[in-house]
């Protein structure tokens, strides 16, 4: 199976290239949000968690961004421990782990993990990334580093694919969904090898089989964050 998955943070690491066993360089998930989803992308189940902050706040700045509060994940957020448990019981299910410019989000929850005494739960997963150099050949976004296309951010790979705006960035569940659905077109556009994948191409041609029209959305109704955090604030002063 596929596990589609992405966070929203305190914030971004001081040393990106700092391992994930630096719990101090690494910011803390504040959403989690996933998609687990069959060999023929039918999915099987969605989840999305606000996580609530113990121990720290949620910089004002990195609100701005996503629109979580400090005060909305209080009151809304889930206790992390929790939050794994569930998560865990998804990963064990997959074989595929797939997120966008996914290496940031494999150590922020990698370090969530060993901040509660687990293990790297990824490591045996095959991981598959929509923003690579295949991606940015695709697109030939100018502006890379090098002389390079650019990496496609979520908005542009989905622009790309779809001849439509994606809008809801910075929202994890939001987010899951438009990468969910962009993986599958690549996916069924060949641009993911059975290489990619590790299996024959028996595997890639049966899911086009089942794909045969544009990857559509499941259609998920996400919660307008910056709305709810703005609402708690304004109960707050009154």
């Amino acid at each position: 199976m596929f596990l589609i998955f992405d966070t929203e943070t305190t914030g971004l690491p001081r040393n990106w290239d700092a391992p994930v066993s630096d719990l101090d360089n690494w910011p803390r998930c504040i959403q989690l949000a996933w998609q687990l989803h069959d060999e023929k992308g039918r999915v099987i189940t969605h989840q999305d968690f606000l996580v609530k902050p113990n121990g720290f706040d949620i910089p004002y700045d990195s609100e701005r961004i996503h629109g979580i509060s400090t005060e909305l994940a209080t009151a809304d957020g889930v206790d992390l421990e929790q939050i794994l448990v569930v998560f865990n019981e998804a990963l064990s299910q997959a074989k595929y782990v797939v997120g966008q410019n996914i290496k940031f989000d494999l150590n922020i929850m990698g370090a969530e993990f060993l901040r509660h005494g687990q293990e790297d739960p990824f490591k045996d997963k095959i991981i598959l990334d929509t923003c690579t150099e295949v991606t940015a050949e695709l697109l030939k976004i100018p502006g890379g580093r090098g002389g390079r296309f650019k990496l496609p951010n979520l908005t542009e790979l989905h622009s790309y694919l779809f001849k439509q705006p994606f809008s809801e960035a910075h929202n994890a569940t939001a987010d899951v969904e438009a990468t969910t659905r962009c993986f599958f077109e690549l996916l069924r556009n060949d641009v993911f090898s059975p290489q990619d994948l590790q299996v024959d191409k028996a595997f890639v041609e049966a899911f086009k089989e089942d794909n045969t029209e544009l990857i559509q959305a499941i259609g998920l109704q996400h919660i307008n964050l910056k709305a709810a955090s703005a609402k708690l604030k304004v109960k707050e002063v009154r």
